[in-house]
């Protein structure tokens, strides 16, 4: 009975309630506007829920257990649907697009979309990379990149390099970290946040309610998937990570984190980053060292037990402690981002050399995991 009432009850109110807030009202107050942006994604992507797991069944995009994952219930696997649908939404009810948000959104919708069709259908590596590719050019074209090299041929062919190193980077960093419960959407959510503070320290307003319509849309998935006691009644799948990550990433390049020197003002996304890029380094260097992946091809389809999600719990931590543990990891880290963009120079080199020391240690845990 309670299950009823939780789908036909409980959900279309929060679907209702996310669309009344959604509606473009005339408020004033940053904590009033950013509220009704976060509460208006997160209830929509909750209400949604249900009616995407019921699609999921209709498509038969389940995921089945087998030795390389956590779960041992069959799970519907494009939860990620409903951020999508919750937070373009808010977006398009609530802000006046400039061609570069224009880029982020239809770039990220490309991949979000072209990741749903593979979780339903599959498709072979290369041609998630081709999408990916394509994308990024709609984004670059958009005028999203980074901007720290001299005006000339090479200092433009330099910059457009890191930025597809960057955004496709950071799209499968997210993508891999999506291996137990409640992990990637509260990643996402504290990633959000941490950038909204630093959109807010650094008086990028419009910046702040991007991320918080970004942060409430994956605070929406967590009721459904963040579940210890029971099974996931959803994941996020390939839909929802992939464009979760491509959004979190293009919004870093658009943001302006600081007009005091390129240092400070790559070094803060750098650090709220951190996590995903540490687990991504960490996993692909130990991978080439095994002999388990030889080429880009085998890294992207490669699916293994060795991220840091992984580790911890070898170390002992239940799926809930190794949640909580790697979203504090991000909060320390980030935090120290905050610091960072108003701190004199010597600081920021402090703060960036306690992240390495940080991350040493990291790995070495790691490394220990990996050997019992």
């Amino acid at each position: 009975m309670f299950a009823i009432l939780d789908r036909t009850l409980t959900r279309n109110i929060g679907l209702f309630l996310g669309l009344m807030l959604a509606f473009p009202w005339p408020l004033h107050g940053l904590f009033t506007q950013g509220f009704f942006l976060a509460m208006a994604s997160c209830l929509i992507a909750y209400g949604l829920m249900p009616y995407v797991i019921i699609l999921a069944h209709k498509v038969g995009a389940l995921d089945v257990p087998d030795a390389r994952r956590v779960h041992a219930t069959v799970t519907p696997r494009i939860g990620g649907l409903s951020v999508i649908l919750a937070v373009n939404l808010t977006l398009f009810l609530n802000f006046n697009y400039s061609i570069e948000l224009k880029g982020v959104c239809i770039s990220a919708l490309i991949v979000g979309g072209l990741s749903l069709w593979d979780d339903i259908h599959e498709l072979s590596a290369s041609i998630k990379l081709l999408g990916q590719l394509i994308a990024l050019g709609i984004l670059m074209a958009a005028g999203v990149h980074v901007d720290f090299a001299p005006d000339t041929w090479w200092g433009y062919g330099l910059e457009y390099a890191v930025t597809a190193l960057w955004i496709i980077g950071i799209t499968n960093a997210f993508n891999f970290l999506d291996g137990i419960n409640g992990l990637a959407s509260s990643l996402a959510a504290t990633t959000c946040l941490l950038m909204g503070l630093l959109a807010w320290h650094t008086g990028q307003i419009y910046m702040l309610f991007l991320c918080l319509a970004l942060a409430g849309g994956a605070i929406g998935f967590l009721p459904d998937n963040a579940r210890y006691q029971t099974p996931a009644r959803s994941f996020l799948g390939d839909v929802g990570s992939t464009y979760l990550g491509w959004m979190m990433a293009a919004i870093a390049v658009m943001g302006d984190w600081s007009s005091d020197g390129a240092i400070k003002a790559h070094a803060a996304p750098l650090l709220i980053f951190s996590v995903m890029i540490f687990d991504m380094i960490h996993t692909t260097v130990a991978r080439i060292r095994r002999g388990d992946v030889r080429n880009a091809r085998e890294w992207i389809e490669y699916v293994g037990r060795d991220h840091l999600h992984h580790r911890l719990m070898d170390l002992g931590c239940s799926q809930i402690q190794a949640v909580m543990l790697i979203i504090g990891f991000s909060c320390m880290v980030g935090l120290a981002a905050l610091a960072l963009v108003k701190s004199p120079i010597i600081s920021v080199w402090l703060l960036l050399g306690q992240s390495v020391v940080f991350y040493t240690i990291l790995s070495v845990l790691m490394g220990r995991a990996a050997s019992k």
